[in-house]
């Protein structure tokens, strides 16, 4: 009977699955084409690059054009900030499309991490976590998606003057009511595909290393746990050992597959939102805005420092957790193992002394400190545009 136990524990309400964390985050990317899934077949080709045609490229192109028919400064504010927004958005995700099948590879790995033995509170953490992350998607959409439509909302009580956005039409939208409620309908759509697109590149990242924080944290609990058990062999208690390296190198590679994953788009991230924040900022300092206009400008200005915490937040958790390896490693009942156990176990401690740290462009290291630099050069950024004549 003991033996049919652990079979029983294995039903769908007790079965971890870290997928299950991405939810959100894959549902928007397969709007834009983009499934998580080694079937990938022809029709979900033909609708990313459809997609991307559309939205990354010919959308996108109005911003580029209307900068040829700019006249003043306020059109130029304008169009500036959303245009290089949209930009490097089409970039990240083109980044992102293509390391694919890194994340196919990811999520085999966190599934093998999810079959190892866990106690039932390790079990409910990792749900806790999963909660979160799904829930901080959400709360990403709901973010990215209103500050459009706020955009929107100030032009529609602009008595048709203005769209939500500086963008350029081969015809004229102020013809009539027609024309101008059909662009600012047709622009408000693209510009949500544009924020379910960034939420993604923004996120992704960030919830890896959420989960993955959380399956070192029970690893490192595995670890802490070990000591000498008089129902074992050696041999049995060593191979305990064994998979608890085992896992903590599957982590590792994971870690390595999210470094090459984010590294570039953080990078472009970092640039764009020091150039956005300055640019979006002068037309607070330079223009007078209506109630809408201003909220709508300050939320764009927020989202700007909402898409590179995230990854400086979950790289610098990631970081502390892995400093925390040798300790937990040293608090365990080791000096109650055989010689053997003590030697690899001494080998292990030094190589977990080398730190864990995602490089933004193989330079910049992702942290909080980092964060913080970035918000000084925002803030210096405008301070620099908002002195000059």
């Amino acid at each position: 009977m003991s033996l049919k136990n652990p079979k029983r524990l294995i039903s769908p309400e007790n079965k971890i699955e870290s997928i299950r964390a991405f939810g959100v985050v894959y549902f928007t990317l397969k709007l834009q084409g983009m499934f998580i899934i080694e079937d990938y077949c022809f029709r979900h080709k033909i609708h990313v690059v459809s997609n991307y045609i559309l939205t990354n490229i010919f959308y996108n192109s109005s911003y580029i054009i209307e900068l040829f028919f700019i006249n003043n400064l306020g059109q130029l504010l304008d169009n500036v900030p959303m245009n290089i927004c949209a930009t490097g958005c089409s970039i990240k995700f083109f980044v992102i499309l293509r390391l694919r099948p890194s994340l196919i590879e990811i999520n085999k790995q966190l599934k093998s991490l999810d079959s190892q033995p866990m106690t039932d509170k390790q079990k409910d953490k990792l749900r806790r976590v999963f909660n979160f992350c799904r829930l901080i998607s959400l709360s990403g959409i709901m973010f990215y998606v209103g500050g459009n439509l706020t955009y929107a909302l100030a032009a529609g009580l602009s008595h048709r003057t203005k769209l939500g956005f500086d963008t350029w039409f081969p015809y004229d939208w102020r013809k009539n009511a027609f024309l101008y409620w059909g662009s600012l309908f047709m622009q408000t759509i693209f510009q949500i595909q544009f924020a379910l697109e960034q939420m993604a590149n923004d996120f992704i990242g960030a919830l890896y290393l959420c989960v993955l924080s959380a399956h070192l944290q029970i690893i490192m609990e595995r670890f802490a746990n070990i000591h000498y058990d008089p129902q074992k062999t050696e041999d049995e208690s060593f191979q305990d050992f064994i998979q608890c390296l085992e896992d903590h190198r599957i982590v590792m590679n994971i870690f390595k597959l999210i470094q090459d994953s984010i590294s570039y788009t953080i990078f472009i991230q970092f640039i764009i939102s020091i150039l956005v924040f300055s640019t979006s900022g002068l037309i607070y300092l330079r223009f007078s805005l209506s109630l809408i206009e201003t909220a709508a400008v300050f939320i764009f200005m927020v989202a700007e420092i909402v898409e590179i915490f995230p990854s400086c937040y979950y790289s610098n958790k990631f970081m502390e957790k892995t400093d925390q390896m040798v300790f937990m490693l040293y608090s365990s009942n080791w000096m109650d193992l055989s010689p053997r156990f003590r030697k690899h176990l001494i080998i292990f401690m030094q190589m977990a002394q080398e730190k864990k740290i995602i490089l933004a462009g193989k330079q910049i290291p992702i942290t909080l400190a980092t964060f913080m630099s970035v918000m000084k050069a925002m803030y210096t950024m405008l301070m620099i545009l908002s002195s000059l004549e």
